[in-house]
């Protein structure tokens, strides 16, 4: 049932989108600057002043410095609802100007449309049909004053409504209005960061030597929604799971130990992990409507991870809300399995250069001939002897790694890849160190296996079980982006290990694929 509801909001948020690009909105081809062929004696404000049937609305234009805005040569249309359609309003729990006022102000001069709706972008970015019905014309789903009554200013146009259109926040606007959202919320508007764009802005005279803006155009820079997607943009359409404030701190203290850091200073350390814990509760939040290709089998996010049979994702969520760009489902528990979402596996191909180290032996990217599938990106690793008695040795940096739990693979390849008729091919011995940070700050080294060395399978494909269930005391998840000190903790090595006399029975050239890191599920 739940994912049938998220079937049809996905489809249907599909064809809306489509409606809203259909539809014409020629407002960026027309000038800021009123219309000169216009006469008129008022401007805007003064129109606004001089009709007392909106006295409610001027005043909280005053109130808020919207007098001057709309005493300005710059273009723009009000529709203004009357007093008695706002009679009733309570603005004590609204912001009156994103709400209200900006809810009904448009750039430009907009005439009454004709049979085709019109889409006008307000000043709150929201986007609101303007369109005549059987001659009854309506503003969203405010109709306007019968007869209808519209002025004609120097700057601009009026349009005297009998009801106000209400304010349909979109998902990002939802946080702040949502009962119970303060930690999802607060995380989120945290990384807002309002950027000033003068060449969208219209200026105005020079004061003091600085330039004025008569409008101040700003972009919503926010760090986190460029990673998880726009959900604070009109023209987006998306499915959010947002976790009520009990869902975020059980989900956050059953997580955060997947993020413990070491550094000099504690306080950056508890820093790293509140900001990677904190984002790896969000990655997977949002699901873009418009990418989707079988919801009901399966939902990928806007980080890229997919979710099968996802319906497990919803079964402690409230009936959906309906937004201006997408539905939310509000739950209090959150239940992303870690190794679909922020756990992942993390493969090092062996043929890649960067934070590769190798001794002894001359490397050699080969391709494989056969299209081998069993070999990631067809490209392996050949490391030569470069003497008659030296053991090659290869070392890979691995980045990203949690302080979690891990199954560790490496894979070699069969001689057979490069030469499908060979016969007596000899197997590797070899044996591996685990570089990391502990608690202290200090490198440690485990070796794999402890004692003794592991023989590989020259004729196949052959993965080796390097460690299982191996636990890092420390992350260096995302480090440098977050304050760490060092670009890599850890690292694999791998060590041929074949003696002078052993040479007849193993080969000391290593063929490498790649090596993984498999999250263990806990």
């Amino acid at each position: 049932m739940i994912m049938n509801k998220i079937n049809k909001i996905i489809t249907g948020a599909g064809f809306l989108l489509c409606g809203v690009f259909a539809c014409t909105d020629d407002t960026f081809d027309r000038h800021y600057q009123a219309n000169p062929n216009i006469v008129a004696e008022n401007n805007l404000w003064e129109s606004l002043t001089s009709t007392p049937e909106l006295s409610r609305f001027t005043e909280w234009l005053k109130i808020y410095g919207y007098d001057e805005s709309l005493s300005q040569t710059q273009a723009y249309t009000v529709f203004a609802p009357n007093n008695e359609a706002l009679a009733l309003l309570d603005t004590s729990g609204i912001d009156v100007v994103a709400e209200l006022i900006e809810n009904h102000i448009a750039r430009f001069m907009l005439p009454l449309p004709g049979n085709a709706a019109t889409v006008v972008a307000t000043l709150n970015r929201k986007r609101i049909n303007f369109e005549n019905l059987a001659g009854n014309y309506y503003f969203g789903s405010a109709a306007f004053a019968n007869p209808v009554k519209s002025l004609v200013a120097s700057n601009g146009i009026i349009h005297v409504l009998n009801n106000y259109e209400s304010f349909f926040p979109n998902t990002w606007e939802y946080l702040s209005k949502g009962t119970g959202l303060d930690s999802i919320k607060n995380y989120l508007y945290a990384h807002d960061e309002m950027e000033f764009i003068p060449e969208l802005s219209v200026p105005g005279d020079i004061v003091d030597g600085q330039q004025t803006y008569l409008d101040s155009f700003f972009f919503n820079n926010n760090t986190v929604l460029s990673r998880i997607g726009y959900i604070n943009q009109e023209d987006s359409s998306y499915v959010m799971i947002v976790p009520d404030n009990t869902a975020w701190i059980e989900a956050y203290n059953r997580i955060k130990d997947d993020f413990v850091y070491y550094n000099k200073s504690a306080a950056i350390a508890d820093s790293m992990q509140r900001a990677n814990a904190s984002f790896a509760l969000v990655q997977d939040l949002v699901f873009n409507n418009t990418t989707q290709i079988s919801p009901q089998d399966s939902l990928v996010s806007t980080t890229k991870h997919a979710f099968f049979n996802p319906q497990y994702l919803f079964e402690e969520a409230d009936p959906p809300v309906t937004t201006s760009n997408g539905t939310v489902f509000v739950t209090s528990q959150l239940k992303f399995n870690a190794w679909e979402s922020w756990h992942e596996q993390i493969q090092v191909e062996a043929e890649r250069t960067f934070g590769r180290e190798n001794t002894l032996s001359t490397p050699l990217v080969l391709r494989t001939t056969d299209g081998t599938a069993a070999i990631s990106d067809l490209r392996y690793l050949q490391l030569e002897p470069t003497t008659s008695t030296g053991n090659p040795t290869v070392t890979f940096e691995v980045p990203n790694t949690l302080s979690s739990y891990y199954n560790i693979y490496c894979v070699f390849v069969s001689g057979k890849v490069r030469n499908p008729n060979a016969e007596g091919l000899k197997p590797c011995k070899v044996y591996f160190n685990l570089s990391y940070l502990d608690h202290s700050g200090n490198f440690a080294i485990d070796r794999f296996p402890e004692s003794g060395t592991i023989e590989t399978d020259p004729n196949i494909i052959d993965t080796v079980l390097v460690a299982s269930n191996f636990k890092f005391p420390t992350a260096n998840y995302d480090e440098k982006k977050t304050g760490g000190e060092n670009d890599v903790k850890v690292t694999l090595k791998v060590v041929s290990n074949v003696g002078r006399s052993e040479t007849t029975n193993f080969s000391r050239e290593l063929l490498l694929d790649c090596i993984y890191f498999e999250p263990k599920k806990q």
